[in-house]
């Protein structure tokens, strides 16, 4: 059996490995058993805006919750914001983030979501349920002619 300083004084190259006992292993540059992928630019992740309608109150499937995947965060504002300016005066809106698990198994905000529920009141609003729905529909149809998928 070789000593140590036989192993350390001897000189490395790159086709040479030592292995655990000393004995010296020629290792193929060709040889891999994985290839990393081509680095490939990273898609931008989605972001997402999801609107609920509570209709006097109640959630009752009048008009289901709708998913919207934008392609960046200034399009999820963009988005919003107009949500905002078309039903905030005539109707009570909520805006809040989507909350995900972390990896301590708390929840945390990433920011990459945003639901905002509109309620409407029939009592209370100066137009009808029909036409409502139909405003709501040209900022859908608006954003989906834009590139923004509908999920």
């Amino acid at each position: 059996m070789r000593g140590y300083s036989g192993i350390m004084s001897s000189s490395s190259s790159s086709e040479c490995d030592i292995q655990c006992n000393g004995e010296k292993v020629d290792i193929k540059k060709q040889a891999h058993l994985w290839q990393p992928k081509e680095t490939q630019a990273k898609e931008e992740p989605l972001w997402h805006l999801r609107i609920s309608v509570l209709k006097d109150q109640e959630g009752r499937g009048d008009a289901p919750s709708r998913r919207f995947a934008f392609k960046s965060m200034h399009h999820l504002t963009h988005a919003a914001n107009q949500l905002e300016s078309a039903f905030a005066t005539s109707f009570d809106m909520r805006k809040c983030g989507c909350e995900a698990p972390d990896a301590m198994g708390g929840r945390v905000n990433d920011g990459r979501c945003e639901n905002i529920t509109i309620e409407y009141d029939s009592e209370t609003a100066k137009e009808g349920w029909t036409e409502f729905l139909g405003r709501l529909k040209t900022l859908e149809d608006e954003w989906e002619h834009e590139g923004m998928s509908h999920l």
